[in-house]
């Protein structure tokens, strides 16, 4: 199947959303006003309106396009392995690689939170994570199915996936948005080590 050609008004669009992630980044949705993202992308301002009815509905977009990106390699990543632990290493991993190159993503999250927009920043964030708990979950699913995880996680698997992508979600923040942790790599792989150990079934 073909991609489907780009049109003009898709252009457009990225155009207007590159300008305005670039000015939330800077100085977060509540400074940035509408003529700023025209100004920045060379647009009319009536251009703008007649593509997005408000900078809330723009910055949302940016988040929402910024976050697919991830989901979409995440799930990539995941397909290639044929097993339950494999898919969760595949999980932890590209999540890790995907925060590094879409640090602007968990920067203008960290600005919004401080800034005066944290139940609008919630409400994506909590979209985010329920595709990514949908996600492990099947996984989860997957490995007591295979009889590589104990069929004793059945029961809180729901409870399991939350704790799963919590951690994992904030573990990413921090790396964003703090110094980079020394010995990363190394330390990531012990953390999920940890939780797959906790999982497997025990042989005899």
């Amino acid at each position: 199947m073909k991609n489907e050609p780009i049109t003009k008004e898709d252009k457009v669009r990225e155009e207007i959303l590159n300008s305005a992630q670039k000015l939330f980044q800077q100085y977060g949705l509540r400074k940035t006003a509408m003529e700023d993202i025209a100004k920045r992308s060379g647009r009319g301002k009536s251009t703008l309106y007649y593509y997005y009815a408000s900078k809330e509905e723009i910055f949302d977009e940016v988040i929402r396009r910024e976050a697919h990106e991830v989901f979409s390699e995440t799930q990539k990543a995941i397909a290639e392995s044929p097993s339950a632990e494999g898919k969760l290493e595949a999980y932890f991993f590209t999540s890790i690689k995907m925060v590094q190159e879409k640090v602007n993503l968990y920067n203008i999250v960290r600005n919004e939170f401080v800034d005066d927009n944290i139940t609008r920043v919630r409400v994506l964030i909590k979209k985010m994570n329920l595709d990514d708990i949908e996600t492990v979950k099947a996984i989860l699913q997957l490995g007591i199915d295979n009889n590589e995880f104990m069929p004793e996680i059945q029961k809180e698997i729901d409870l399991i996936a939350y704790i799963i992508v919590s951690a994992t979600r904030s573990i990413l923040i921090d790396l964003a948005i703090d110094t980079p942790v020394p010995g990363w790599d190394l330390r990531s792989k012990l953390l999920v080590s940890l939780f797959i150990k906790g999982f497997k079934t025990t042989t005899v």
